[in-house]
């Protein structure tokens, strides 16, 4: 006599249990990634300012100046040896009262200027019996001032060519003012460059009107510094061994004390386009 043995399900689940195996396995992946990045910002800023101005007063009297300066220097070539140049302004241009300009250039080919434009409009005195008709409440006096400067270094353009510096075996170059430039009362302009193929220049016009009115005033700058090489005492430039240069621009115990306009410009490099330009306008009260 045979017997089935069926088993039982808690048999299987034991049986089941016993043949599970458990492993730790290291995995290596390498992964590449690309990833792009474009970030696009624009800004734009416009500023539109219109102005009109309606002024009810008759114009009598007018003062109007300008002071207009235009310096070029293209073209020009600098090849000097041992050119060494000092310039000094040693206690001088002190307690003046008026109009001081001052231009020393020991350099090579600058350019200097000092232009100055000054107008008053003209306050009529009667003679004696003469008949004054009193002022019109309505009149007025003018005053425009006007003041630009046009400094163009270089190749500014096809027809006209850029500036060379090859100066070689300079020890120094040096610029100094030195308790100079003190104390003055108006209007002091001063250019010292003893460097090569500089621009300086100091524009100032003024004009007033004695009478109440209206003032206008205007100053231009205009710089333009292109296409010029330089290859001052430049080692690269040939086989032999050329000693450098020594550049100082020294301003000490200068420009205190001054009551008005100063305008001062020190050069001692090349090619530098230096300018002050003031303008103005007044028209007094009533």
């Amino acid at each position: 006599m045979r017997k089935l043995l069926v088993p039982t399900l808690a048999t299987w689940l034991a049986l089941l249990a016993a043949g599970v195996a458990t492993a730790d396995v290291d995995v290596f992946a390498t992964i590449d990634k690309t990833k792009d990045v474009r970030i696009v910002e624009t800004i734009a800023v416009a500023k539109d300012v219109d102005l009109l101005v309606t002024v009810p007063l008759n114009a009598t009297k007018a003062a109007e100046s300008d002071a207009l300066v235009n310096q070029t220097n293209a073209a020009n070539r600098s090849c000097t040896n041992c050119d060494e140049k000092r310039d000094t302004i040693t206690g001088s241009g002190n307690a003046n009262s008026g109009v001081l300009s001052i231009n020393q250039a020991a350099g090579n080919m600058n350019n200097q200027g000092n232009a100055v434009s000054i107008a008053v409009d003209v306050v009529v005195t009667p003679t004696p019996g003469q008949v004054v008709q009193p002022p019109d409440p309505e009149s007025s006096g003018f005053a425009e001032a006007q003041a630009a400067v046009d400094q163009r270094n270089g190749a500014t353009d096809e027809l006209v060519a850029a500036n060379t510096v090859d100066t070689v075996n300079l020890l120094f170059r040096s610029g100094a003012i030195v308790d100079s430039l003190n104390d003055n009362t108006g209007i002091v302009h001063a250019n010292q460059a003893p460097g090569n193929m500089n621009n300086q220049t100091n524009a100032l016009s003024v004009a007033v009107s004695l009478d109440a009115g209206v003032a206008l005033s205007e100053a231009d700058l205009g710089q333009i510094n292109i296409g010029n090489v330089v290859r001052e005492s430049d080692a690269t430039a040939g086989a032999m061994l050329r000693v450098g240069i020594n550049k100082r621009a020294d301003i000490t115990g200068s420009i205190n004390g001054n009551t008005g306009i100063v305008g001062v410009n020190q050069a001692v490099g090349n090619m530098a386009n230096q300018a002050n330009v003031v303008s103005v306008a007044a028209a007094l009260s009533r």
